[in-house]
């Protein structure tokens, strides 16, 4: 039976898990109230994901029933999700990736640090670079065609470009920071 692939809501899951076990609620809570919400902070896509993740054998649950009335659910990353995780974080940024879920190569970035050499961070960066540079150069080709839609139309992709050159400094930036941080990197994140 082949794999299932995951969404970037179950990676984002995975991500935060592997960082701090914790219960649906807790994860709701924590897309609620960071840049994560981008993603989904509706319990409705949450608990689900989680549930899925855990049938999947990507994450261990356990019932706590020490300090809440209410025994609460608390997943943690099974060793085979931290598999998975890690093989996500490994993948290249893709064309498709780009447009078609916006975020989710910063999200994999952030959550590179404890897991991935530095070597490998420097990697991805470089590809992510590419990707981005190949995308803009793209939609440079889209110029004239807007210019007959309109001035709306030429100001929309010339915005458009604009948000991909920002990213380009950032990514920039980014790899200047990761290299100049030297062996202080920790690298691979050893399982509990």
């Amino acid at each position: 039976m082949a794999r299932e692939s995951l969404t970037t809501l179950e990676h984002a899951l995975l991500g935060l898990l592997g960082m701090s076990p914790g219960s649906g609620y807790d994860i709701h809570k924590v897309f609620e109230r960071t840049p994560l919400a981008h993603f989904s902070s509706s319990p409705g896509a949450i608990y689900p994901a989680l549930k899925r993740l855990a049938r999947a054998g990507l994450l261990d649950e356990e019932m706590d029933r020490r300090a809440e009335a209410r025994p609460r659910r608390v997943y943690s990353l099974a060793e085979e999700g931290e598999g998975r995780l890690e093989e996500w974080l490994r993948e290249q940024v893709t064309r498709e990736e780009l447009v078609r879920k916006p975020g989710a190569s910063l999200l994999r970035f952030s959550l590179m640090e404890s897991r991935l050499s530095k070597a490998e961070v420097v990697t991805y960066l470089r590809g992510f670079r590419e990707a981005v540079a190949a995308y803009v150069a793209e939609l440079e080709t889209y110029r004239e065609m807007a210019k007959g839609g309109g001035l709306h139309a030429l100001l929309a992709l010339e915005n458009g470009i604009a948000e991909y050159e920002c990213e380009l400094e950032w990514i920039d930036r980014a790899m200047a920071a990761v290299d100049a941080r030297g062996a202080g990197h920790r690298g691979r994140r050893k399982r509990r």
